[in-house]
């Protein structure tokens, strides 16, 4: 199909299908995006909708949680099918993974975001002129927002970030113009930072994104800052990591405090509302207002006294139940977690992820103690009061012991933990492998497996021969 063919067709089914301000038909030729406010509209996007992406699966595969389903887990470990669900359970290296994803939705919702929206705006913002200061705000928008979901995509389908490797390590394609009628290229995964660094940084020196955006589907300074402080700690650049987390706390840093909580009877966040949120994207189908959390994390993770693993219902039940748990999964020892209320922010950021990307830096940095006191601080919002106790270290290696503790607790059922542990694991000091033990039977996912890199499905690479897989 000819490319402005093609773009005037998405266009008009991006516009006409949602205001009727749109319905009317322009001449051939006309450009449709008129406006600022016409511009607005392709940032207006639900990222409040499971139905775009599925990160429960890295959730799974690092033994934060179990898949649902009336003690589902034996069975689909049982089934002579090997599908990919029993690859995430057992650690199944021998199965061919690209055969079994035809598609992939968190592949697709991504690129499909950042082709027909957001470089849409990126293109078309020079064109519109009724509104400069709009105009600009909304590219500086859509620079972070590429950049973040691109994060999002290099972490899930590439290695992490390693100096010594990035440079010819296979990446993905970055996006950063429209034609259809071309290949993307699959970049190195150095080259895939640099170009979100190149994002945030001239959306940053535009100077005009909002301290407080509309909303938290809407992207704000903090969040601009925030990622970039986790792309510079993803490089491992601790120095300029830390003064971009101290950037983004400067104009937000409220914390969901978890003390509210004691003796409500219902646990509760709300969602794309929370203080806390600087972008929200949740993934989950149950958001995870249900989530099967592994022995290992219940036995291991959680410290006493913790609010999120002690909180009841309405009737005293506690939220996080091994007896339920083990019904759900057919695990021992799992726990299910179970609050109608508490809408986790799953796959977006808030304030927590940026105190831990600072407290990771002054660590990293030499500074140990003030690490171990933004560690602390989050920890005084979690730990209920009668039993909380400040946590200590005297060496770099027993602070990120602490925090990583810490972080897997705070993310927990989120992608973030699989993206944290992978990031980790490159580096030999804070190595781990991960240990499931179902029913006795123990399996293994060591740092240097390839289960850690997801496949391209195969409706990307049955068009484009450039994305071989990078496992």
């Amino acid at each position: 199909m000819n490319y402005k063919i093609y773009i005037a067709v998405l266009l008009g089914l991006l516009l006409v299908t949602s205001c009727e301000e749109y319905t009317d038909i322009k001449p051939k030729g006309k450009n449709l995006l008129e406006t600022a406010d016409e511009l607005e509209y392709l940032l207006n996007y639900d990222f409040n909708s499971s139905a775009s992406f599925n990160f429960f699966k890295y959730a799974i595969l690092v033994n934060d949680m179990y898949s649902y389903g009336y003690g589902q887990v034996p069975t689909v470990i049982a089934n002579a099918n090997k599908d990919l669900e029993y690859v995430r359970l057992v650690y199944d290296e021998e199965v061919d993974r690209a055969a079994l994803t035809a598609s992939d939705r968190n592949y697709e919702g991504l690129y499909s975001i950042i082709s027909t929206r957001l470089n849409m705006i990126l293109e078309q913002a020079p064109n519109v002129n009724d509104d400069p200061a709009k105009v600009e705000q909304l590219r500086a928008e859509a620079l972070v927002l590429r950049a973040y979901l691109h994060y999002i995509v290099v972490n899930i389908y590439a290695r992490a970030y390693d100096p010594v490797s990035a440079s010819t390590d296979g990446g993905i394609a970055y996006m950063q113009e429209i034609d259809f009628e071309k290949s993307p290229v699959k970049s190195t995964v150095e080259e895939v930072y640099n170009f979100m660094l190149a994002d945030l940084n001239e959306a940053i020196e535009l100077n005009s994104l909002p301290n407080k955006p509309a909303n938290s589907m809407r992207v704000g300074k903090a969040f601009a800052y925030a990622v970039k402080a986790k792309v510079l700690l993803s490089m491992r650049k601790y120095g300029e990591a830390l003064e971009a987390a101290n950037s983004s706390l400067s104009i937000k840093n409220t914390y969901e405090d978890h003390r509210e909580q004691i003796g409500s009877l219902s646990f509760a966040r709300n969602g794309m509302y929370a203080d806390d949120n600087l972008f929200f994207i949740t993934s989950q189908d149950y958001n995870p207002t249900m989530c099967n959390v592994s022995a290992d994390i219940y036995d291991n993770y959680y410290e006493e006294g913790n609010i999120f693993k002690e909180a009841t219902d309405i009737w005293g039940f506690p939220l996080l139940d091994q007896d339920y748990g083990l019904m759900y999964s057919g695990i021992n020892g799992a726990a299910l977690w179970y609050a109608p209320d508490y809408y986790q922010n799953s796959a977006g950021m808030t304030t927590a992820d940026v105190y831990l990307i600072k407290a990771e830096c002054l660590i990293r940095t030499g500074k140990i103690n003030e690490g171990i006191d933004v560690i602390n601080e989050l920890r005084e919002y979690r730990i209920n009061p009668d039993v909380y106790s400040a946590q200590t270290a005297t060496t770099e290696e027993d602070a990120m012991e602490v925090l990583k503790k810490v972080s897997r607790v705070e993310f927990i059922c989120t992608w973030k933990n699989y993206v944290n542990i992978k990031r980790w694991n490159t580096e030999e000091s804070y190595k781990e492998t991960i240990r499931r033990d179902i029913n006795g039977v123990v399996y293994e996912l060591t740092p240097e497996s390839s289960l850690w890199v997801s496949p391209f499905p195969q409706s990307a690479t049955d068009f484009n021969e450039n994305l071989t897989q990078n496992y």
